[in-house]
C-alpha cells in the first residue's frame, strides 16, 4: 500500500505506449477513470525553456517543482505524500493537503519532499472530496446502539490468486467523519470488513 510510485509512472507520458500494449484496451480505461493525475516530485533541474508536464501554478507551467509555492489556493487542490516505505507513510502522516494548509506549510512541505527525493521519493497527486454516505455505526457511549450518521468512505480492495486468475475476495471499508478530508485508519473511524456478493 505504501508504494505509490507506480501511480505516477501510470501516467508518464513516455509510457503512454508501453500500457497501451501491455494492457488490455477495457482495463487501460479503467484505471485512467481510477488512478488521478499523479507526478513524481524529481529535482532533477531541466534545460533551460523547458517545462514540467504537470499543474500550473500563478496560472503558468512549471520548471521547476518548487514553484508549487506560488500556486493559489485553489491550484493547490493537490495532494503531496511520500512513496515507499517509511515511517511517515502510515496514517497519512507525509500528506499534505495543498488547499488545506497555510502558504508556509505547502512551501515546506514541497520543499521537503524535493529535497528528500534522493532517498524518499514524493508523489504529488489532484485531490478529489471523498463522497459523503450514510452507514449505520455504533455509539461509544451505552446503550451502544447502531445509528446512521454521515461520513466519508474509503475502501481497499483485496485481491488473491487463485487457480491461476486473479480474483477480487473482499475490501476494508475505512468510515470517518465528514470532517476529515484525508481519510485512513484514524481514531474516529470505523473499520468494516467487506465482501463480495453475486
Amino acid at each position: 500500500q505504501e508504494e505509490k510510485l507506480s501511480l505516477a509512472l501510470f501516467h508518464h507520458r513516455r509510457l503512454q505506449d508501453f500500457w497501451a500494449e501491455a494492457l488490455s484496451g477495457r482495463t487501460l480505461k479503467l484505471l485512467r477513470a481510477l488512478i488521478p493525475p499523479s507526478w513524481v516530485l524529481d529535482p532533477a533541474p531541466l534545460p533551460p525553456g523547458a517545462m514540467l508536464d504537470g499543474p500550473h501554478a500563478g496560472g503558468r507551467a512549471l520548471s521547476d517543482w518548487r514553484e508549487l509555492a506560488g500556486a493559489s489556493q485553489k491550484e493547490r487542490d493537490l495532494i503531496v505524500k511520500i512513496s515507499g516505505y517509511h515511517e511517515t507513510a502510515w496514517g497519512a502522516r507525509s500528506v499534505i493537503l495543498g488547499s488545506d494548509c497555510s502558504r508556509e506549510e505547502w512551501q515546506e512541505g514541497i520543499t521537503n519532499a524535493v529535497e528528500l527525493a534522493p532517498t524518499n521519493l514524493h508523489l504529488l497527486q489532484t485531490y478529489k472530496k471523498p463522497r459523503r454516505v450514510g452507514h449505520r455505526v455504533y455509539g461509544r457511549e451505552a446503550p451502544f446502539a447502531a445509528q446512521e450518521v454521515d461520513g466519508r468512505l474509503r475502501l481497499c480492495p483485496y485481491y488473491f490468486v487463485v487457480g491461476g486468475q486473479v480474483r477480487l475476495s473482499g475490501a476494508l471499508a475505512t468510515f470517518c467523519p465528514p470532517d476529515k478530508k484525508i481519510i485512513h485508519g484514524m481514531q474516529d473511524a470505523a473499520l468494516l470488513p467487506s465482501r463480495v456478493t453475486g
